[in-house]
């Protein structure tokens, strides 16, 4: 097979896609990503497999280091890539069709600066021209994560534009999170634990894959107040 040079041309072709498609993977695993960023770098990738596929149709192998080694590749070959690229776009579109639904709702999540106040839900408008009509609000916007951000603004003059990015970040984006919790599990319960119960085992979850910081000062101050009261009962 090694010799074979069709053979090798599919099977550089399919090395290079499948480095393609694992860039897109890595970049949407990682804590901190909302659901607005993940199909960021999904509309990006459909983008590339567009100009992939547009560049195979001009014999253009520049995003193909593995397929251009080949010493050469006939036409129908890479007719055949290139329809591959165009299907493999469509079972993107297919697959991911949710996400261009609610584009709007991620727009007013992850650009409310930018979005059009006049195609929005009327519940929203007018917090938007308000939003993006305070130049104080628009610099913090700029400087701050998108959730601290939405946590700063008034709940009294923004209650509709809250309660829309808490149902946005809501989304889960990816099963990244699930998956930790799986390995931080598998970490924990080991055969050499066998006394670790339910609850216990809920525990360590809980303080693994939070982000919370512990309120150390509160807990040791409620401790000392328990010992404290312990030792006056004891006294009487």
């Amino acid at each position: 097979m090694l010799e074979d040079t069709e053979w090798l041309s599919d099977f550089a072709f399919f090395t290079d896609l499948l480095c393609h498609m694992n860039n897109l993977n890595v970049k949407m695993q990682g804590k901190n990503q909302f659901i607005d960023d993940i199909w960021d770098h999904l509309k990006a990738f459909k983008l590339k497999l567009n100009l992939f596929a547009g560049q195979l149709a001009k014999n253009d192998l520049s995003h193909f280091s593995r397929l251009n080694s080949i010493p050469s590749v006939n036409e129908e070959k890479l007719k055949n890539y290139e329809n591959g690229l165009k299907k493999l776009h469509f079972e993107f579109e297919c697959r991911f069709q949710d996400f261009s639904a609610i584009q709007t709702e991620l727009d007013i999540f992850n650009m409310p600066l930018n979005v059009n106040c006049e195609a929005v839900r009327s519940d929203l408008q007018l917090e938007l021209i308000e939003l993006q009509s305070n130049n104080h609000l628009k610099q913090s916007f700029l400087n701050m994560p998108k959730l601290e951000f939405y946590k700063s603004l008034s709940k009294v003059s923004f209650p509709n534009l809250i309660s829309h990015a808490q149902k946005i970040s809501a989304i889960f984006a990816s099963s990244y999170i699930c998956e930790q919790v799986f390995s931080t599990m598998n970490l924990r319960k080991t055969y050499f634990r066998s006394r670790l119960t339910d609850e216990h085992l809920a525990s360590f979850l809980r303080i693994s894959t939070s982000h919370f910081e512990p309120q150390y000062k509160g807990l040791l101050k409620m401790k000392s107040q328990f010992h404290s009261s312990h030792s006056d009962s004891s006294h009487r």
